[in-house]
Order: structure tokens, then sequence, then C-alpha cells
């Protein structure tokens, strides 16, 4: 599609419409240049009624998530739920099909055979896993800036956020309607603290602790992440064998036969070949690890899969834990991360302590004391935007957190919306990142009355939600849609 100053829909997608648009690369300096973004929607069948509610913005998660790729995968799903909207989202600046793209290597050789070393600070057999990691992202750090052409001082957040606020006013609004998961709530939550008076409806769903991440210090998303875990445990006694293919007499011997596995495979890694997805490898702890960290996003469709794979594991068959271990690690996340993080300075000494006291917090600590690790050989930095995150909003938020989730513990979402007069924080009982890890009509409930009436939830609100950890065994395509059914949006 050609650009436009204006926003210009076409078909696309069979009941879909895209757009592109032309956004200011520098909000302050218009003869920068220009970034284009691209814009997808499931437009309203209410549309010229009394019920249409208007444009309602959606992002993903990430950093680097695509919105295109989001509504393209289940946007039909999503805009069933909230039919009075025209369900809108989009590729943020650098992402997926908006150009400019993010990209650091000159050819996807030069990027497939580069080491981000994401791992190295959970490599057991490494006498100091941090100097390395510390290590390669100096090298990677300078390898950005020589090869930035200055577009990726312009990838922040608070960039994302201006956009928005143009996506709102192209459709003719002055209020933005927003739902933001994941790493959008961070999107959300700036928005609103930069634009308090043009908030109309903004929900932000499993929500990042704001402060933490504009510093690089991710410690506190791993709040709950063992209390995930343990749902696996209870949930997987309570099944049953016939459910559970990883099953033990008590949940504290299915946790033992767990770190027999972290045990086993740190003396001899187990080999995983799938010719059927086409992905081999080996199974190691970080890769272990992964694959459990994978599955809690999305327990109710992956627990099940993560048991077979488990007790695949320990007859030395790691096909599925290695399907299963996914790496999150992106140039448009490392950028967008590290880009809106004040510059981190620390030198190996400063950062084996602070990798130290991360892990009293959870068993995943390694994953998230990364991102700082990652962002100490960051040299972009520009001067913008990062807090503090609150304000006196035109509407109050909605926020959204679930009682175990993985990355985005519930603390945070109690702790933004203080900072946010009025906002109310709808809490959901289940394990897994984000209300969208697991149905539930109460939640969908009240985002409805938020949406369309504007009425906010009585504070304190828990919902229960609809779904099995462990379908019994008979329930074939509820075992088996783990690709089709689920959706995990990571940080």
């Amino acid at each position: 599609l050609a650009p436009s100053d204006n926003l210009t829909w076409v078909e696309c997608f069979s009941n879909k419409q895209c757009a592109r648009i032309n956004v200011p690369l520098n909000y302050s300096d218009p003869s920068a240049g220009t970034a284009i973004l691209a814009m997808i929607r499931v437009p309203s069948a209410l549309n010229g009624t009394a019920a249409y509610g208007g444009p309602l913005l959606f992002n993903p998660g990430g950093p680097g998530g695509s919105g295109v790729d989001q509504i393209v995968s289940s946007g039909d799903m999503m805009a069933a739920s909230i039919p009075e909207f025209d369900l809108v989202s989009f590729d943020p600046r650098g992402v997926g099909v908006s150009t400019p793209k993010i990209s650091f290597f000159n050819t996807d050789i030069e990027r497939a055979v580069y080491d981000f070393g994401v791992n190295a600070v959970d490599t057991a057999l490494n006498p100091d896993p941090v100097a390395r990691q510390w290590a390669q992202n100096q090298v990677l750090g300078q390898l950005v800036k020589d090869r930035d052409n200055g577009f990726l001082a312009h990838v922040s957040t608070d960039n994302i956020a201006r956009d928005m606020l143009h996506m709102v006013e192209l459709h003719g609004d002055t209020k933005l309607q927003y739902w933001g998961i994941s790493y959008g709530t961070v999107i959300g939550a700036t928005f609103s603290a930069m634009f308090p008076d043009r908030v109309g409806r903004v929900i932000i769903d499993g929500v990042l602790d704001m402060e933490g991440y504009y510093n690089a210090d991710w410690s506190q998303e791993g709040l709950d992440s063992d209390k995930t875990l343990q749902t696996f445990f209870d949930g997987c006694n309570q099944a049953g064998p016939a459910a559970c293919a990883f099953y033990a007499s008590s949940p504290q011997k299915i946790a033992q036969n767990l770190n027999d596995l972290y045990n086993a495979v740190d003396v001899q890694p187990v080999p995983a070949y799938s010719p059927s997805s086409n992905k081999y490898g080996t199974v190691d702890r970080a890769t272990l690890r992964n694959a459990l960290l994978s599955s809690m996003y999305t327990p109710y469709q992956s627990f099940s899969m993560l048991a077979q794979g488990l007790a695949d594991l320990s007859k030395g068959n790691g096909s599925t834990i290695f399907q299963l271990s996914t790496d999150s690690v992106s140039e448009p996340a490392i950028a967008v991360a590290c880009t809106d993080a004040v510059k981190i300075t620390d030198k190996p000494d400063q950062l084996r302590p602070y990798a130290q006291w991360t892990s009293k917090i959870s068993s995943f600590s390694s994953i998230t004391a990364g991102v700082k690790i990652f962002c100490s050989g960051w040299q972009i930095n520009p001067d913008h935007f990062r807090g503090p995150i609150s304000g006196n909003t035109s509407f109050p938020l909605l926020v959204i957190g679930n009682t175990a989730d993985p990355v985005t513990p519930l603390a945070a979402a109690k702790k933004t919306a203080s900072h946010f007069p009025g906002a109310v924080v709808l809490t959901q009982d289940s394990p897994g990142h984000t209300s969208f890890s697991v149905p539930s009509e109460c939640t969908i409930g009240h985002v409805r009355a938020y949406l369309v009436n504007g009425t906010l939830p009585a504070p304190g609100i828990v919902c229960p939600v609809n779904g099995t950890l462990f379908p019994p065994a008979t329930n074939v395509a509820a075992r088996d849609c783990i690709s089709s059914c689920a959706t995990s949006f990571n940080l």
C-alpha cells in the first residue's frame, strides 16, 4: 500500500482493512523525516448505528510485537467480544511491516549466527557467565551504534504514544480508546502519563513494573513466576496420571522430579530432533527453563504438552521440550527496551551482585536479570519521556492482573493503578500471562461494561475463569490445540 498522510482504508485479509500512514520521525522536528506505520482493523458491523463505539486501538505486547500479525491470526475472535468497536492495531515504528525496520545486521546469515547470549547467566559450565554476557553486549552495542543511521533514537515508547495520539486524531476523535497487554501496558500507561486529558477508555492488562522497566530492571517481573510453576505441580497431581503424563504422588514429588531433570541435563544434555516441525538441537538447563516459562504463559493450553515433554525427557527424548522452548530475544525488543531505559553503565562487578540478588526472587530470575545486562552495552540513549508514569486522567483506567502471571505480577498492576487516581484493578483468578491466557466470562463482561458504558468494576472483584489446566485424556481436542488455540504474548 502507498503510505498517506491521511487514514485511507482498503480491503485486505478477507474481512479486514489495511492502511499505511506517515508519522513524523521526530515530533519536535518535522523536518527530520517520517516513518511509515502499517495499520489494520476489523471494522464494526454496527458502524452507523447508535451502538457504534468508534475505534479501539490494541497492542499485543513485545516490545516488538506485531499488531498486524495479531489481528490477522485472532482479530475475528477478539472483535466478536466487542462488536461495537472497530478493532484497530498497528506495527509500531521499526516493527513488522512498518518502515524503516529495526535491524542490526547486514544479512540474514549474519543475524542467524550471532549469539545474543540470552542464557549466559544460566550457563552452569561457564565460570563467569555474567562477564561473558556483558562482553557480548559491549560488542553488540558498538556494532549497533556504528550501523545506526539515526533512526533508533526515535523508536522509544513515548514516540509510540505520540503515534497513537496521531491515529486518534486521524480518526477524527479527541480521546484514546485502547487495550494493551504485556509491554502494551507500558505504552498505555505512558500515553496516560503524557496525555492524561486525552484518555477515553484505557485498559492495561498484564502490567509491568513501570519504574523498573524504564530503569532496565525487570527483577520484579518474576515475583509470581514460581507461583505459576506451583500451579503446574498442584494441577498435575490433582489431574492424575491419565491426564498428566508427569504425574507423581504429590506436588512435592513432581517438583523433585523436575529438579532431577535439571541436574540430569546439566551432566548430559539430551538430543532433540523433530523432522515434522524442522526443529532440532539439544536440551540443556537453559532450554528446559525456557520451555517451562513459555508454557507458563498459556498454561491452560500448554501444561498437558509440557507434562508429556517432561515425561519424554526423562526417557531421553527432548523433542517436545525443545519445541516448547522459545527465545523471545529480537532486535526490536532489544532496541525498544534499551533505548527506553536510562543508560546502564554497570560493569560485571556491579552486575554479578545484581544477578545474585534477583536469583532470590524466583527460579526464573536469570531470564529477567539478563535485560539489564543486555542494556549494559547499549549506546543509544536519547533524552526522552521516562516518567513519572502517573497522572490524573480524564477517565479512570481499567487495570487487569492475573493471580499467578509468570512475567507481570499482580503487584505491578496494583502499583501502577495507585499512580492513576480512580483506576481500578480487576483480578483474574488464574495462572498465565494476561487475561488472554484463558477465557473468563466475568473478565470480558467487566471489559465490555467499561468500554461500552464506562462502568468500572467494584474494587476487589476477582473473576473466575472457564478452563481446566489438565483436560481429561479423552478430550483430545482440548489437549491438542496447543498451536491452533493458544496465543502467547512475550515481553
